[in-house]
């Protein structure tokens, strides 16, 4: 059986735009995506043709794989353009400013809220429509797969012992059995009052409401490193709380840790085929 090229990003692009970026499955709209060949089954045919392809959820992805919904309905996803638009609708909160908060750290409108060694942990990016996009690049000790998230496109996980990603996106959570773990918890913020109710913050001068508030809490195995809602430490020392807008980069550390997370993940995706047979390095060093 033929070798299944990875998905180039133009396809990937093609096939959240289809689906309005969230999953098109009745009452779902998760906004993190993985790619379904379903017509035909690369198993039958490999192949990368958007027409015979759909983003779904993690979820509705393993449904899909065990023949949980049909080729026509699958199709029907896809034609159900009032149903993409309704998708496109629930995810608005995605198009507001954001405020991160990492560990007690207040970071708005910051693009790279954590970056540890050059890596960044959690990053977003707007797309031309301005919803914000999660990208999650997990750091390990251990040299096993680890979650990695490129602008909403699920690319790695690996074997966690656990993992959630309810409907409508607003919750992420993965842990593995050496004590890596990642939660993101999004909500919404209509006003002042409202965010020092919920989060004990008063300072917000340069907050434009309402906003999009991500808790970013998460834990490196066997390093001393956790960000957590109490507060964060690194390395056995604690971090005094901050609030910093519209910087580049929020909470960044440099530990000279060799991270040893990806393996085979970083060999796979050393370099990629473009289709003009351009060979470009991809990942990895």
């Amino acid at each position: 059986m033929a070798k299944r090229k990875s998905i180039p990003k133009k396809v990937k692009e093609i096939l959240r735009e289809e689906v309005g970026f969230g999953c098109p499955v009745r009452d779902c709209g998760n906004p993190y995506l993985e790619y379904h060949h379903f017509d035909p089954p690369v198993h039958i045919k490999p192949h990368n043709d958007p027409g015979g392809m759909i983003a779904l959820c993690a979820q509705h992805h393993k449904k899909a794989d065990g023949n949980a919904y049909t080729v026509e309905q699958l199709h029907e996803f896809k034609r159900n353009r009032v149903h993409s638009k309704q998708v496109k609708g629930n995810l608005e909160w995605l198009r507001r400013d954001m405020l991160s908060i990492v560990g007690g750290n207040l970071y708005y409108e910051t693009p790279i809220p954590v970056q540890i060694d050059g890596h960044n942990l959690v990053s977003f990016t707007r797309d031309a429509d301005g919803f914000q996009r999660l990208s999650v690049n997990m750091l390990s000790l251990w040299p096993e797969e680890r979650l990695i998230i490129d602008e909403n496109s699920w690319e790695n996980i690996g074997n966690p012992i656990d993992l959630r990603s309810p409907p409508q996106g607003k919750e992420l959570e993965v842990s593995y059995n050496n004590g890596d773990y990642l939660y993101l918890r999004f909500s919404e913020v209509e006003n002042e009052g409202e965010l020092k109710s919920k989060f004990g913050v008063s300072y917000c001068s340069d907050f434009k409401f309402p906003i999009t508030v991500v808790e970013i809490n998460f834990a490196i195995g066997g390093t001393n490193i956790d960000f957590s809602s109490e507060g964060t430490q690194v390395m056995g020392s604690s971090v005094t709380n901050s609030v910093m807008a519209y910087c580049g980069v929020g909470f960044c550390i440099q530990t000279g840790i060799q991270w040893q997370q990806n393996p085979k993940w970083k060999l796979e995706q050393k370099y990629e085929t473009r289709s003009d047979n351009v060979i470009k390095v991809a990942f990895g060093k």
